[in-house]
């Protein structure tokens, strides 16, 4: 079971209610999992793959440029590259630390208002209003935007 598998919310879902056991921590294969405790090694593991990437993609940038510099046009540079390509690999960068990113986000409300935080004091600690913390964890007890998604 998921921790954010949460059975009700008030009817202006500005508070979640009934949550499955603690919702910030949840059974897995007879262990203890914490959720965010996942969703940080999820962001490690792709900050880590990310680096990798970003090592490409500043050789690619490089090269680009100097082809540019030589005169060459946009379409035979973007042509002549190898696979990933240059946008290709910034697209991947950017989506896969921006899933982890969001991931340990939707962790971390989950797990603060399973403490007892108030919207408002997670909103706080996010920089986001209260109205946002609110549609997340709706969205999260509906089970369309779970942790582990």
């Amino acid at each position: 079971m998921l921790a954010t598998d949460v059975r009700e919310l008030s009817h202006n879902g500005n508070s979640v209610t009934d949550a499955d056991a603690s919702m910030a921590v949840h059974r897995d294969n007879g262990t203890d999992c914490d959720e965010v405790l996942k969703a940080l090694g999820e962001l490690d593991v792709v900050l880590k793959e990310n680096a990798e990437r970003e090592r490409v993609l500043f050789q690619r940038i490089a090269d680009v440029r100097l082809a540019r510099e030589n005169g060459q046009d946009w379409k035979a540079i973007l042509a002549n590259e190898n696979e990933p390509s240059t946008v290709q690999l910034v697209s991947t960068i950017l989506r896969r630390q921006s899933e982890a990113s969001g991931y340990l986000r939707r962790s971390l409300v989950v797990a603060l208002r399973a403490e007892g935080q108030s919207i408002p004091s997670i909103a706080h600690l996010f920089g986001v209003t209260h109205q946002r913390v609110s549609n997340l964890l709706r969205r999260v007890a509906q089970g369309g935007n779970t942790p582990s998604e």
